[in-house]
């Protein structure tokens, strides 16, 4: 078997699931799964190998750019009528897309190499979901408001602000010992979704 098949095979796989995982595809039109699974594997490992944090940051903010401009939501319907149409993707849903998708790729599978996912791991920012959205908005400092009630709502700005929001909960709270963004987004989704 061809060594270079295989790790793309295992690349595509890993996007599969993470994507699958994220549960965010039912939002999306049809067709869009596709077009988001064949850009992350053209990114995915240059934004997990990359040298820099800001490098990463930059990776990072040009795929969910790219995301807001080039999926789109699918329409919602309710007893056979359309009560919300069709609109551009936010950047919190391609955000929310690819720090799932990393965590799966860089976090669980110490992936592309266990070196430089260990540098990687501490870039990584916490997948926010709707529940982690309402339990930082009761945290959050009132000199920059998060107003954001869905994934949806979340832009460039608000998701900074949230990832900032993680870090001060983080430093704050009650964990045992120093945690990263993406460990904490592991123990809330538990807590908040599955009340543990």
């Amino acid at each position: 078997m061809n060594p270079g098949k295989a790790n793309k095979a295992k690349i595509e796989n890993i996007i599969d699931m993470a994507v699958r995982f994220s549960a965010m595809m039912r939002v999306f039109e049809d067709g869009s799964a596709d077009k988001i699974k064949d850009r992350l594997e053209s990114i995915l490992p240059e934004i997990a190998s990359a040298g820099s944090e800001r490098d990463f940051r930059d990776r990072h903010h040009s795929f969910c750019q790219w995301f807001a401009q080039n999926v789109k939501t699918a329409e919602r319907k309710k007893r056979g009528s359309i009560v919300k149409g069709s609109v551009f993707a936010s950047y919190g849903q391609g955000a929310k897309v690819l720090d799932i998708v990393l965590k799966v790729f860089v976090y669980y599978c110490q992936l592309p190499d266990p070196e430089t996912a260990n540098r990687t791991r501490k870039w990584l920012n916490a997948a926010i979901d709707t529940k982690m959205l309402g339990y930082l908005r009761k945290r959050q400092d009132m000199a920059s408001p998060v107003r954001a009630t869905t994934i949806e709502k979340i832009d460039v700005r608000t998701y900074a602000t949230l990832q900032g929001l993680v870090r001060r909960d983080i430093s704050h709270s009650s964990f045992p010992v120093s945690i990263l963004p993406v460990q904490w987004g592991d123990i809330m989704w538990r807590r908040l979704n599955r009340g543990e």
